[in-house]
Order: structure tokens, then sequence, then C-alpha cells
């Protein structure tokens, strides 16, 4: 195991990349597609509606794989939208340091 200096210093070049995304998916794959978003990393469900509406987020190492979860989101059968309403990206060392 790396001492918490060394390993801290390896995150330094990493990058936190947070989505929040509206899912718009028909009723009939609504379980079909949760299913699905439950099986990508860091990815949360946090509403949904019996209509198909969900608010999801990704957490991903950079804004290219958000991208990617996206466009295979947007791939899926049943999905109708899916709509980004949020982006942030900073380095993960800036998650450790605290808030005042």
């Amino acid at each position: 195991m790396l001492p918490p200096s060394v390993a801290r210093s390896a995150q330094d070049d990493t990058d936190i990349h947070i989505a929040g995304l509206i899912v718009h998916a028909s009723r009939t794959e609504l379980a079909a597609v949760r299913s699905y978003i439950a099986l990508l990393p860091k990815a949360i469900v946090h509403a949904a509606d019996a209509d198909g509406r969900m608010v999801v987020t990704l957490e991903t190492d950079s804004s290219q794989r958000a991208l990617d979860c996206i466009d295979a989101l947007r791939a899926l059968p049943g999905v109708l939208n899916v709509a980004l309403v949020y982006q942030h990206a900073e380095p993960a060392a800036a998650m450790d340091e605290e808030v005042e």
C-alpha cells in the first residue's frame, strides 16, 4: 500500500466529472432502463416517475466517459430522450479540501 502522500499525488491528475441527466423512457421499458443504469459505475437514479422520467447523476473520470454513458443510455430500447442538464468537473484532490 502506498503512503497517503504518494497515493494522493497519483490522484492529483485525475478529474471527477459529475453529470446531471433527465432520462425519459417509455413506461413499458422503465424497469429495464433503471436496471441498466444501476449497472453503470457511480450512476444513481435519484427520482423516477411512473411516466418514465428519471433524474440521474453520473460520476466519471472524464467528460468523454460521461458522453459515452449518455450515448449508451440513448441507444437503449425504450429510451425516448436523455438530456444533460448539469455538468461539473474538478480535480479529484479538490474533493479532499475542506469547504468553509
